[in-house]
């Protein structure tokens, strides 16, 4: 029964597939309609087939005993947020996810069930979660770690942020010993992509000496827009590495 039901979920879904082109093949048709047609036709045939989907291919996610303190996730929020997530070559929208920073790993819960699922990192393309933006970055050769990389400017002189959690632990003479979780952010963790590598900074000195070849121009551009990198680094960053593609094109 449920092996007819899930063909039934692909006929309509391709029967709606034919109508749609038929649709979209009339003249005047916005080519932003077509798009959103086609993701909503995505949308509805991963509803369809739930569990069945592709995205749902992944591990028990057995999370940390609870005597540790404080959690391993994004914003230190231990719940379930919506997100969107590339994932096996498909895009999903609406997507119930948790991103577990200490371990570096994409956690899914699946409609209906408790036990949440360790996505396949190797199968994830990028995904937004809270209203940020990470890449997974495959271990290339490139200067820079694999794993998955806030995404704070995405053009050509990319510049990402490697999160980081570790678990450590104390001594208490009341309580014995304490583990926990603490967050892990050095200015080293920022990376800008010049060329077909990336290139860690740790201060505007690195960031000059990457972009060598413009540092006088963007001396003046920091001073004029008065960036800092005190306290608002990231942004300072995203707006000197799109500056810098934006003059050397």
């Amino acid at each position: 029964m449920k092996f007819n039901l899930f063909r039934l979920s692909i006929l309509s879904c391709i029967a709606a597939a034919i109508n749609f082109k038929t649709v979209a093949a009339q003249p005047g048709t916005d080519s932003s309609n077509y798009k959103q047609a086609v993701a909503n036709l995505a949308n509805h045939f991963n509803g369809s087939i739930g569990q069945e989907s592709r995205l749902y291919n992944g591990f028990i996610y057995p999370g940390y005993p609870p005597y540790i303190q404080g959690n391993a996730y994004l914003d230190d929020i231990d719940g379930f947020r919506t997100g969107v997530v590339d994932y096996d070559g498909q895009h999903y929208d609406n997507v119930s996810l948790l991103y577990d920073i200490y371990a570096d790993q994409l956690i899914v819960q699946l409609p209906g069930k408790t036990q949440p699922l360790r996505l396949v990192s190797d199968k994830i393309g990028d995904f937004d979660l809270l209203n940020r933006h990470f890449v997974s970055v495959a271990n290339s050769g490139y200067g820079i770690k694999s794993g998955f990389y806030e995404q704070l400017y995405g053009g050509r002189s990319q510049v990402l942020n490697k999160l980081a959690k570790t678990q450590e632990s104390n001594s208490n003479k009341t309580s014995g010993v304490e583990h926990y979780f603490k967050p892990v952010q050095d200015f080293h963790d920022y990376y800008i992509r010049k060329g077909d590598r990336y290139y860690g900074v740790d201060g505007l000195n690195s960031v000059l000496d990457l972009f060598k070849d413009k540092k006088k121009e963007i001396r003046k551009y920091i001073k004029d827009n008065n960036l800092s990198f005190n306290g608002l680094r990231e942004l300072a960053l995203a707006a000197i590495a799109a500056y810098y593609d934006r003059i050397t094109i």
